[in-house]
Order: C-alpha cells, then structure tokens, then sequence
C-alpha cells in the first residue's frame, strides 16, 4: 500500500505522532504512522518503501529526540535513518518542534542528515493543534490532498490510568502511558462492536473490554486499574517487619533498593557558621534538633521503582531512563521505565500481582537496580505522598517522606558531620548535578560522591519533598497545610542553592523537571 504521508518519530513523542495521525485521518489524508514496538527486521525495509512512495514525510522533534547524531554509529537509530533516507530521496519535510524545541544547527548533525537543519515549518503549538494544520495546508508545506474531504471516521479514545498495551484479535493496538493527559486515538473502518484486550505493564493483569461505536463518533475508553496487591498473595498484612542493621534492602519483586541507618542524637542545623555567607532568612537561627534513628533511602527514589509502585511515569526525562533500558538490553527484564511498551507483548514481568499468572522472575539474580537510573520528578507533593502510601502497602513497612528535619539532619552527615556546606563536600562538583555542571538534565543517581553516611544526591540532580509544612524558624507561626518544603536544590539550581540548610517553600500542587522525593522509615526499628 502506498500512503502519502510519513510520520517519522521517536517512541518519546508516541503521543504528539498519534494526534497527528488522528487529527490527519480524519481530515482524508492518506497517512502512515507505526508503532516502533511492532517492528521486525523484515518490516524495516518496508518502511523505507512508504518513506520512498510517500509526499510529506513529517518529523517530530522534542529534547533528546536527536540524541543518535552524537554518536558515531548514528545510522543504528531508526529515527536517524527514516530522516536520512527522506532526505536522500528528497521528500518533502515538515519538521514539529514540541516544547520550545530549537533545530540544533548544520554542525549538530552528521553529514547525511544536516540538511534537515534547513527544513521549517510554522511554530507549533499543541492547544492549537487543529490551527496549525490549517495553516500547514494554507501555506502549502503539505503537498499531499485529501483523499475524501470531511471523512467520516469513528475514534476510539484510550486513556488509562497505568502503563499497558491493549490487543484486537491479537495485534498491539497501542502502549498506553498511564496517566498520560492525551489519549490514544485508534481510527476504525466501521461502526459496530470490538473487543480489546488490555495487559498491564506492570503486573501482568489483564481485562477484556467490549466496546461499541456508531458511525462518527469519538468514544472515550477508560481503562481502569486498581491498586496493585501486596506482594504476599496469601497474607496481605502479616505482622510488621523490624527493620535492622546499618542498611535495610526492600524488595519489590525483582528490583532491590537500599535504606541507610540514620543513627539519631543531637545536631545543629539552619544558618550555621559555614552556610552564613548565602544563608536566607529563613534559615535563622540555627539550632539544635535531637532526633531518633531513622533509616533513609540511599538514592532518591527511581523512575523504575516509582514506575513499578503506582504504574505509571510523567517524569520529564522520561527518555533518558527509557534508553538506561535500551543500553542494558534488558529486554527479557522489564524494571519499570516502559515496561510492557518498549519490548513488545509481555515477555517478563518484574513484580506481578497476587493473582498474576506469570508472577515473579525465580531463579535470576536480584540488583539493586535504583543505582545508575534516573530520579523521578514532575510530582506533585500528594503525588508523592500517594506513592508512600501504596509502598507502604506493598512492603508492609510504613514508609514516609522525611521531614525537613530529618532531611537535614542525614543530609548533613547526622553524628558523623563534618559540617560541610554540601552533603559531603564543600565542593559541590563533587557531590552534585547543578546549573554549572548538570547540562541541563538530571542524572543517573549514584554517579557522584556520597556525603558522610553514605547517602547519594543530597545536594542537586533533583529537589526533594519533605512533609514539613512551611514555616520560619525565627517566628512561631501556624504553618500552612497548602504549601511544603522541598529541600536539596536541583539540576537547574545554581549552588547557593544546593546548600545543606537551603529551606525553599512551595505550593503542594507545584511539579517541575527538578522535583522528586526519598523516603524514611521510622518505626520498627531495631
């Protein structure tokens, strides 16, 4: 078959392609969109073929998309290859530039693809998606016509509320993101009834849904999930576990993190001597604080172990922890960051709830698999605190966000301090990804030095949440319930910032790029 339109795209920006095939089906074009998790080697040659045959070749372009033109072997990347053969064969390209995108220049890219540098379009904008279309074909970048103006078209709407992948009569129809803010749109041929099967990414659930549409009409699908299952099927709440030693390993399924004792005394923590010279109001007086032992996560918590607690993952760097999968070739051990949707119809599942079928990995050598992935963000405070809860729930542990207290308290070292004005150096480039160094990403966690007890990330890569409601040290007022502190600044902070006793309040509806969590365990310990 012969389509005159390509969509070329990263499986990053599914979503942004999927509109795009949705929005120009509808309107009678003729349009070639695939799902990068169906390809076979046989299949590639094809798609070389549509690009070949095809008018409008369009090319989605977000952060990180072109990350392959760094690399010598570039032409390993599908996405550098659709565009270099769309270029050897001179098709028309129109490239899309999500999220304030810029084309890098000519010297960005290897020889065969600089020419996509000289390629524009008009400026993009997702709320005016349909606006935008209009102006492409007004101004002649689409060259392709419609084949039957105002087609009638029924669409299915996917949304869900984890990761997974829904199946007609056995073929993947879609990889869902869960809680992603745009559907998926499945065009179909005809009114009448469907069946779809939907497999968790996660767990390994499955649901069938029957579903029926009129000719015309957009029906929204709503694939619902619930809580995953303790993983003890048998004995959702046994009794509580003590929690010992200088490190306590929590197991989830196959994935393994690490919390560090804390040992409790006395400290003093805000404007100390060394952090005056950059010290916020706030900060003042310092002060005392005793506290007892707690354990305390040695990493932030990771995209795969959030992904694999609530099911889900709208981090911003998303695509980088998608490739920390796709270096370690873990295609036959799904740890979270598109799990079920990077690797086809499920083949393995990490975790799995009490009744899953395929249930958990036996045999095979359990990691601490957090060191070396990418900090979660773009949370909310309540979305972290649901994430305690169903851990919690999980594990049979009671988890929590630290306070601010504690925060500080670890982040300075505890009874082992060296007073450092970072977690473990006074040099922040030893211990932290910041504004000067951070290249505007955060980082694997684990790559720089840990402070005096081992903990990793304290200080910059991403801002984390404590459940301290806001308030000033020097004056006793009733804190509010609305607005937290976030405390150890971020990859796009500059070092002020990243210091030990920086105190910085926001809005628990506030989610940004540097913004995740880490968590504490206070009670039962021995």
């Amino acid at each position: 078959m012969i389509y005159d339109i390509f969509i070329s795209y990263k499986r990053k920006s599914l979503a942004t392609a999927n509109n795009l095939y949705y929005r120009l089906t509808t309107r009678g074009y003729s349009t070639f969109f695939d799902l990068e998790e169906m390809r076979r080697d046989n299949f590639n040659v094809q798609l070389l073929n549509y690009i070949e045959n095809a008018k409008d070749v369009f090319v989605i372009l977000e952060e990180g998309s072109l990350d392959a033109c760094k690399q010598d072997n570039w032409e390993n990347d599908w996405f550098c290859k659709e565009i270099s053969h769309a270029l050897k064969t001179k098709r028309n390209i129109i490239p899309i530039l999500i999220g304030d995108y810029k084309m890098p220049k000519q010297e960005f890219f290897p020889n065969e693809l600089r020419e996509l540098s000289l390629k524009n379009a008009p400026e993009f904008s997702f709320s005016y998606f349909e606006e935008y279309l209009n102006k492409l074909i007004e101004k002649g970048y689409i060259t392709s016509e419609a084949e039957i103006k105002n087609q009638a078209t029924s669409i299915f709407k996917f949304y869900s509320n984890e990761n997974c992948q829904v199946f007609k009569e056995g073929k993947l129809v879609c990889s869902l993101d869960g809680m992603a803010d745009e559907p998926y749109y499945l065009p179909v041929p005809r009114k009448g009834d469907y069946r779809f099967k939907c497999i968790n990414s996660i767990t390994a659930e499955s649901q069938t849904l029957k579903e029926h549409i009129d000719a015309d009409e957009e029906r929204d699908v709503d694939i619902h999930w619930d809580d995953h299952k303790p993983f003890i099927p048998d004995q959702e709440w046994p009794e509580a576990k003590i929690v010992s030693g200088d490190s306590f390993i929590v197991e989830l399924g196959n994935i393994q993190f690490e919390m560090l004792r804390v040992d409790g005394g006395t400290l003093e923590i805000g404007a100390t001597k060394e952090q005056e010279k950059d010290a916020e109001n706030n900060e003042y007086p310092a002060h005392n604080i005793s506290l007892q032992t707690f354990y305390m996560g040695r990493f932030p918590i990771t995209q795969n172990i959030w992904e694999v607690v609530m099911g889900y993952n709208k981090s911003h760097f998303k695509y980088k922890q998608e490739t920390v999968i796709e270096n370690a070739k873990l295609k036959n051990l799904l740890v979270g960051a598109h799990l079920g949707s990077a690797f086809g119809p499920i083949g393995a599942i990490v975790g799995g709830a009490a009744g899953s079928a395929i249930g958990w990995f036996s045999g095979r050598e359990k990691k601490l698999m957090n060191k070396g992935h990418y900090p979660v963000e773009n949370l909310t405070y309540d979305d972290a605190q649901e994430f305690v809860r169903r851990l919690s729930k999980m594990i049979n542990i009671q988890f929590d966000l630290p306070t601010e207290e504690e925060w500080e308290y670890a982040a300075r070292g505890g009874q082992k301090s060296k007073r450092y004005r970072y977690a473990g150096s006074d040099n922040i480039d030893d211990v932290a990804w910041y504004r000067n160094n951070s290249d505007r990403s955060t980082h694997p966690v684990g790559e720089k030095q840990p402070n005096e007890l081992g903990l990793y990330d304290m200080c910059g890569n991403v801002w984390e949440w404590t459940k301290t409601p806001a308030y000033p040290y020097a004056t006793p007022i009733e804190p509010d319930g609305n607005v937290f502190i976030r405390r150890g600044g971020s990859w796009w902070h500059e070092d002020k910032n990243c210091r030990v006793s920086r105190r910085y309040a926001s809005d628990r509806s506030k989610k940004t790029s540097g913004l995740g969590l880490r968590v504490v365990i206070r009670e039962n310990i021995e």
